[in-house]
């Protein structure tokens, strides 16, 4: 089997469907891209077994057929050679030969029907979105997934799909994101599905990579797997097979104090206040104190050195105190995109909910924290 291909159509897709692929690997095969051509078409596949991701480039000289290639030595190969190079490629038998002017390289090849694929089952759901409306979706939420959470449901996205409406939620106990857009959903049937985190981070990249684009996506749901499309690209991923925790009954309770402030001014005290706050530091809290039109941050360690920040603030309700983690106030206001952020907070329990004014579909809760 012989190829040809120039150096800067695959270059974008061996980088892409190899981001799946895990540098560790138990199972040979892992590392590798599966490659196959036909009609002059080249598909490239990467997957760990949970995600998979598939990349193709048109106009591809040579033969039908498929190998294998490992994934890191093939790209960093590629990305080495100059501009716009003719890349040649042959298999015979358990070899790839890359061939480049003269630039020769072999490397090893396994059985392609060996490599793992997912099996897609019947596609119960299918509807289109715009691809910037999903990353904007997911950058307000993923922030607040678990990372290797035991419970493993919880290292994931919730995606609810319910009257022409997407809403996105996550959490790791401690604190939560929600956001919902409008779609035009195929079927009346509600669904949820909890995507998992891996997925997530690969679903950001594969839009980042052509992220100036007002491109639309195909998206497919069947009970076990969720499939992204758009041109060239395909991205499918297992679903987490759990049952979210109940979360609606913590937005029922109205807060009685309600606090205005510059979204980038509270980023700024809230950076500066943790400087002294380390990662060690009672989950990294912070005392928020509310009195006067101020709202006065203080952020302590254990060798007693302090930090204190004032900035002012518009906000209804009595004076309260309460102890925060930092980084999840930081979070927030890093993925909000107006110019003013609100705090929601009980007195009874300190609870923080976070909107922006402009917004009423998104909402951040965040747990107070004992210092």
């Amino acid at each position: 089997m012989n190829i040809k291909v120039d150096r800067e159509k695959i270059l974008p897709i061996l980088s892409r469907a190899g981001s799946v692929v895990e540098k560790r690997q138990t199972l040979p095969m892992l590392a590798h891209l599966h490659v196959g051509v036909h009609g002059g078409e080249l598909i490239a596949t990467g997957t760990d077994m949970e995600v998979e991701i598939s990349e193709s480039v048109a106009k591809v000289e040579g033969e039908d057929g498929s190998f294998t290639v490992p994934m890191q030595k093939a790209l960093d190969i590629v990305r080495m050679l100059p501009e716009s190079a003719p890349i040649t490629v042959s298999v015979d038998k358990n070899k790839v030969l890359i061939v480049s002017a003269r630039s020769r390289y072999t490397l090893n090849t396994l059985d392609p029907t060996d490599f793992p694929r997912i099996k897609e089952d019947k596609w119960e759901e299918r509807f289109k979105m715009n691809q910037l409306t999903l990353k904007a979706l997911l950058d307000k939420t993923s922030f607040a997934m678990a990372v290797q959470d035991v419970r493993y449901y919880l290292n994931g996205v919730l995606v609810e799909l319910e009257n022409n409406m997407l809403r996105a939620i996550a959490t790791n106990g401690h604190r939560l994101a929600q956001s919902e857009v409008d779609v035009e959903l195929g079927g009346k049937e509600t669904r949820k599905l909890i995507v998992p985190r891996k997925a997530i981070l690969e679903i950001n990249r594969f839009i980042a990579a052509d992220e100036g684009e007002d491109a639309e996506l195909m998206v497919e749901i069947n009970p076990y797997h969720l499939k992204l499309s758009k041109s060239g690209t395909t991205l499918i991923t297992k679903l987490i097979d759990g049952k979210f925790p109940e979360f609606k009954g913590v937005f029922e309770k109205e807060p009685d104090v309600v606090v205005g402030i510059e979204r980038l001014a509270f980023l700024d005290v809230l950076s500066r206040a943790g400087v002294l706050v380390s990662s060690g530091d009672q989950g990294r809290g912070v005392q928020i104190a509310l009195e006067d039109g101020t709202m006065r941050i203080t952020g302590k360690n254990m060798e007693q050195e302090e930090a204190v920040e004032e900035v002012a603030v518009k906000y209804s309700g009595k004076p309260m105190s309460a102890g925060y983690n930092v980084e999840y106030l930081s979070d927030v206001a890093r993925a909000a995109v107006g110019d003013t952020i609100e705090l929601h907070i009980r007195s009874e329990d300190n609870v923080c909910i976070l909107k922006q004014p402009d917004d009423e579909r998104t909402l951040w809760l965040v747990m107070p924290v004992r210092l």
